[in-house]
């Protein structure tokens, strides 16, 4: 057996409170209960931590979320509303598009749409 895939992304952070409450809006994520203040995005867990020892540097690295076609549109208009959007939506190929966002600490999202019903299509 091989990987699965991603179970969870944790975030250290001076304001976990104030961070889950960003990614909650911008992902409509569902809040579960548990340690860590766990949110769920598709099948992966984003938990909180308190910490100020973790400064982002000015090159940050990316978390990127795939989207569906609601989804994709729902986050930019989130992302437009929280004053998040850092890079406009681009067509990356005919099918696919996406855009970057920062959260609160300065961490760099891309939120993306891959249209793959176009292999399907002839």
């Amino acid at each position: 057996m091989g990987v699965l895939g991603v179970n969870h992304i944790a975030f250290r952070t001076p304001d976990p409170v104030g961070l889950k409450r960003f990614y909650a809006e911008l992902l409509d994520a569902e809040e579960l209960e548990g340690a860590h203040d766990p949110l769920r995005v598709g099948g992966t867990l984003l938990v909180f931590f308190p910490s100020d020892e973790n400064a982002i540097s000015s090159d940050p690295d990316e978390i990127a979320f795939d989207c569906d076609a609601a989804g994709f549109a729902g986050c930019y208009q989130r992302a437009q509303a929280l004053g998040a959007v850092q890079r406009e939506p681009v067509s990356h190929t005919p099918s696919s598009k996406g855009f970057v966002a920062r959260d609160p600490d300065g961490r760099r999202i891309e939120l993306t749409h891959d249209d793959r019903g176009v292999y399907w299509r002839e």
